[in-house]
C-alpha cells in the first residue's frame, strides 16, 4: 500500500541550502529512487517540511538507509541516525494518481 511520509522539525541547519547540495549529491533526477511517486520539500508554518508518497514504507525505508542517509552524512558531516530527530508521520494513502 503506498504510503505518505511527512518530515518536519528538522535540526536548525536542515533547509533550502543543505536541500539544494543533498540534493545534489543525490543526482536523483538522473536516478530516481525506487518507489518514489511524488517528492516537494518547502516550508510549511515556518517549519521546513519534505512531503513524499512512497509505493511502500519499505521503499521510503530503504532509499533513506542505502542513499539518503549517507549522502547528508557526506555533505554536511551530521548523522543523521544518531543526531537530532526530525518529526516524521505516515499516512496510509487510499488511492492517488500519476499521469
Amino acid at each position: 500500500m503506498a504510503v505518505a511520509i511527512i518530515t518536519t522539525d528538522f535540526p536548525d541547519e536542515v533547509g533550502t541550502g543543505m536541500y539544494d547540495a543533498v540534493g545534489a549529491a543525490l543526482g536523483v533526477d538522473a536516478n530516481p529512487p525506487e518507489g518514489l511517486i511524488f517528492h516537494w520539500a518547502g516550508e510549511v508554518d515556518g517549519k521546513w517540511t519534505v512531503s513524499e508518497v512512497w509505493e511502500s514504507r519499505e521503499a521510503s525505508d530503504r532509499f533513506r538507509t542505502e542513499r539518503l542517509f549517507p549522502t547528508i552524512k557526506q555533505v554536511s558531516g551530521m548523522d543523521p541516525e544518531t543526531g537530532p530527530q526530525p518529526t516524521i508521520k505516515e499516512y496510509p494513502v487510499y488511492h492517488y494518481e500519476k499521469p
